[in-house]
């Protein structure tokens, strides 16, 4: 795959000629992370859906993905480690939100104790993508605790019996980020 989309940015290259080698290096690499994400959500939709988990699983896209979008964490060597890693976070994410019921009050203060340590530790650097500057880090800083703190509210808006589901989510996406922290 990674020759296909070397070929779609030369020929981006070709009929584009303005964009500088780093536009390109930048173009490219974005279009293989999101190939990369596609090939891992697609496949997870489906085998959630075998299970009927599929709105578990949508639930814990909404509240997980947003949070590591900006704030950063672990991540995994390869496509594959990365596959099964996500996969297993994403099933357990989904396991104990559906079948183990969590009380009311300790559910705000792990997501409160998330907001904390987003507010803290955020953004964590990825090994292969580190934060050059410092206003993108304060930038990245402000987006992580703004959209937590907006997912946290939004918890309490959502369905009742995807409560546990989505603040489990931001737990775990504020783990992996500690995770990450630790790995570096």
């Amino acid at each position: 795959m990674n020759k296909l989309i070397s070929c779609l940015v030369e020929k981006i290259s070709e009929s584009n000629p303005q964009f500088s080698n780093l536009e390109l290096k930048k173009m490219e690499y974005g279009l293989l992370c999101t190939f990369d994400e596609i090939t891992k959500f697609v496949p997870y939709f489906f085998i959630f859906w075998l299970f009927s988990l599929q709105k578990y699983y949508l639930v814990t896209l909404m509240f997980f993905c947003p949070i590591r979008l900006f704030s950063g964490g672990y991540h995994a060597n390869t496509y594959w480690g990365c596959f099964f890693i996500s996969f297993i976070i994403f099933g357990i994410i989904i396991i104990l939100g559906k079948y183990i019921l969590i009380a009311k009050n300790l559910l705000i203060i792990l997501a409160i104790a998330s907001l904390v340590l987003i507010c803290i530790f955020s953004p964590v650097d990825n090994i292969n993508k580190r934060i050059k500057s410092q206003e993108r880090r304060i930038k990245l800083k402000h987006f992580s605790i703004l959209i937590t703190l907006l997912l946290c509210i939004s918890c309490y808006f959502i369905p009742s019996k995807f409560l546990n589901t989505s603040v489990i989510s931001i737990v775990s996406a504020t783990i992996m980020m500690m995770v990450g922290k630790i790995d570096i």
